[in-house]
């Protein structure tokens, strides 16, 4: 009786590469150990064995991108001789449960509606309606009756991108056939063409331009999802100009010698679909302000003198919670059209490292005492260095803090990492001109730069955030009369 292992839940991005089998193909394995490492723009997680025995089969290839899903089959593990399962027959339901050959016909989750609970039984939405969570609650939001729903996921489950595509043939968006394919987000036919792509995949292909004809499909029956559209955007747009910028022998189009050509993948390649995004989606409009530091750098040094082990990072960090609460629009999400103001102050703390720009989260900043909020921020950003961090510690983020100074700029015109509003950067500390009482004197003072989702907030906004953290920064006594 073979085992299948399946992508847990791990709580990483969408997708991902599979960076690393530690496993090979005819080796031993015991339950628990780790056969495979992925890889997403928030973290790494391994995947152990569910069960001892020989690894039979791999599934995917070390360096392939896939979509990170729930009970996605990675491997399978059985004795030596036994048969192994195609992934066509994992989706048609053979073998899948605990055991790849146990004859359950529950199906596993293929695709990113299908959610291992929905999908390994379904509940009922109605009388005898199978549904995924998502699917349901879109149905309630969209007040539609499940029952008149085909589903195409798992066992016939109806899954959201079935809701949204009957809400589409509802209004006049119907397929050639009159019925939505199966896909990610509801694959239809797409007119006379007869290319299947999703409803988001159609509407993202129309706002960028793009030729469905042109882009490869990868959801179920190949079907274009958005994903790929975004790919295709990022990557595929450019490569019939690289093709003919670049030569045979290595050289542009005006004969300059390539010496390199990197391709984006794993972490960097993700970052750059979600930055681009952000930028292209986002209206970002940018304000900075010179913010004298010197009372903070004393009141640092009082408190070092006390035993408290704080950096100028940790008092800005901690006055940037408290701006925060004061301001809420700042501390917010953008979603689904709505301006989301959220009660926990969780603020990113951008850190560079090997795999390019990971944000840290810091939960509840002005609810820590200043040595605490202290080391949990050395913890992340020590743990993102090493590469240790889990998903957990990049997650929940409401606002966003990168200090550039360290690479001796002023400012930074900083894209807002999504949902989020807002992003802070911190400029390298520098003298100023300061007009006292008549006479000129330098003083020590950094330029913050604030970008803004100009969606939701205004050059207004921005002004009273970067006044009220000079406020706090310029004054700290005010704030710390005990030190």
């Amino acid at each position: 009786m073979v085992e299948v292992v399946r992508i847990p839940k791990l709580g990483l991005s969408d997708y991902g590469d599979l960076v690393s089998w530690k496993v090979d193909v005819g080796e031993d394995v015991e339950a628990g150990d780790i056969v495979a490492v992925l890889e997403s723009d928030k973290a790494s997680a391994e995947i152990e064995a569910s069960a001892s025995g020989t690894l039979l089969a791999q599934y995917v290839e070390e360096g392939d991108e896939i979509a990170i899903e729930v009970g996605t089959p990675l491997a399978v593990i059985g004795e030596e001789g036994e048969s192994v399962p195609s992934v066509s027959e994992l989706e048609d339901g053979e073998g899948s449960g605990a055991s790849a050959a146990s004859g359950d016909e529950t199906a596993p989750p293929t695709n990113g509606d299908a959610t291992a609970d929905a999908a390994s039984g379904g509940e009922t939405a109605s009388a005898d309606v199978k549904a995924t969570p998502r699917a349901k609650r879109r149905a309630n939001e969209a007040a539609v009756d499940l029952t008149g729903i085909d589903g195409t996921g798992p066992q016939g489950a109806v899954t959201e991108s079935d809701v949204e595509s009957h809400l589409e043939s509802a209004s006049g968006a119907v397929t050639d056939d009159g019925d939505s394919s199966a896909g990610d987000d509801g694959a239809e036919t797409e007119g006379a063409t007869d290319v299947k792509a999703t409803p988001r995949a159609k509407r993202r292909a129309a706002e960028d331009g793009v030729d469905l004809t042109r882009v490869e499909g990868t959801g179920p029956q190949s079907a274009i999802t958005e994903s790929d559209i975004e790919e295709f955007v990022s990557t595929e747009a450019t490569a019939d100009a690289d093709a003919a910028a670049s030569g045979a022998d290595g050289t542009t189009d005006d004969g300059l010698t390539v010496s390199e050509s990197r391709t984006l993948s794993g972490t960097r390649k993700t970052i750059a679909q979600r930055l681009s995004k952000s930028a292209r989606e986002k209206p970002h409009v940018m304000g900075t302000r010179d913010i004298g530091i010197e009372r903070l750098e004393e009141v640092r040094d009082r408190l070092e003198a006390q035993g408290v082990d704080v950096s100028l990072n940790d008092l800005i960090l901690h006055f940037v919670g408290r701006t925060l609460e004061d301001l809420p629009a700042f501390n917010a999400h953008f979603e689904d059209g709505d301006h989301r103001l959220i009660d926990e102050v969780n603020v990113g703390y951008a850190v560079d490292s090997d795999r390019g720009l990971v944000v840290p989260v810091i939960d509840d900043v002005p609810d820590r005492d200043l040595e605490e909020l202290a080391a949990e921020r050395r913890r992340l950003v020590d743990s993102v260095l090493e590469n240790e961090h889990g998903a957990a510690d990049l997650q929940g983020g409401t606002f966003t803090v990168t200090n550039l100074g360290v690479f001796d700029m002023d400012i930074s015109y900083s894209i807002i990492n999504p949902p989020e509003v807002a992003i802070l950067a911190l400029g390298r500390r520098k003298p100023i001109p300061v007009e006292r009482d008549g006479d000129i004197a330098f003083e020590r003072a950094i330029t913050f730069s604030l970008t803004i989702d100009h969606r939701v907030l205004d050059g207004a906004d921005s002004g009273a955030f970067l006044e009220q953290l000079a406020e706090y920064l310029e004054y700290p006594g005010r704030a710390f009369d005990a030190v």
